[in-house]
């Protein structure tokens, strides 16, 4: 395969996905609000980060994918919950059918997925206690998970 027919099929995997990231929650320049960042290893892939372009990025291949696909749905099926590395996250449907995600502080959750995770060991006392924003304007929280 050449680097062409690759790029094509990457093209071609992120445009079928259900999940494609925003640019709203990524440590990127952009003119609209920001909304909380995700950590770089939520969209990381093994050819690198991410590049900038959401629609040319092959989300297929990210943790923040693999989140998507073992998400919980809630009301029905409008809003997903998952779980990684000690911070909990949200989907949204964006306006274009596709979904995008985002960090959300622990106590977004709805308690009976939180009490679900807790008991299936996925969320510890220290998880609920590390990952937070430290204010209602803190937007870069769930960074420090990259140091990790």
């Amino acid at each position: 395969m050449n680097e062409a027919d690759d790029k094509g099929s990457a093209e071609c995997r992120a445009r079928t996905s259900p999940y494609r990231g925003s640019q709203k929650h990524k440590n990127r320049p952009i003119e609209t609000r920001k909304g909380t960042l995700c950590p770089e290893w939520t969209h990381r892939v093994e050819s690198g980060g991410y590049a900038g372009d959401p629609f040319q990025h092959d989300w297929t291949m990210t943790a923040a994918h693999r989140m998507f696909e073992a998400s919980i749905e809630w009301q029905n099926g409008r809003r997903r919950f998952a779980t990684a590395n000690g911070i909990a996250f949200e989907a949204k449907l964006s306006g274009d059918e596709t979904w995008h995600g985002y960090p959300i502080p622990w106590e977004s959750v709805p308690a009976e997925i939180l009490r679900s995770w807790r008991e299936e060991g996925k969320v510890s006392k220290r998880d609920l206690r590390l990952y937070r924003p430290a204010g209602a304007g803190d937007l870069h929280w769930a960074l420090t998970s990259d140091v990790a």
